[in-house]
């Protein structure tokens, strides 16, 4: 894919890696429940959104938007960030 250089950490500790797959369960449940992302819930996810990989994708960007403003993802936003953006994150922060 790209370059996910936040995400890749070859000496992760066990409790690293369950926090990692915490935050990345944190945002999956929120949007899916159409709650806005608050705190550090939100930094992680904005964080995940401003890798390299993703950083001239206009849907990211738009994305990116929308959770900044507490808005709710479409159905299909939704998709590319659970299905496609957190899976991914979350197996390479194991």
């Amino acid at each position: 894919m790209g370059d996910f250089s936040i995400w890749e950490n070859e000496e992760r500790s066990e409790r690293e890696k369950r926090s990692w797959s915490a935050k990345c369960g944190h945002i999956k449940r929120r949007i899916s429940a159409d709650e806005p992302l608050k705190g550090k819930t939100l930094a992680f996810a904005l964080e995940l959104l401003k890798s390299e990989s993703f950083s001239d994708n206009d849907m990211i960007k738009t994305i990116s938007e929308k959770i900044k403003k507490g808005d709710n993802l479409s159905n299909y936003e939704k998709s590319i960030l659970e299905d496609a953006i957190l899976t991914h994150a979350k197996l390479s922060g194991e």
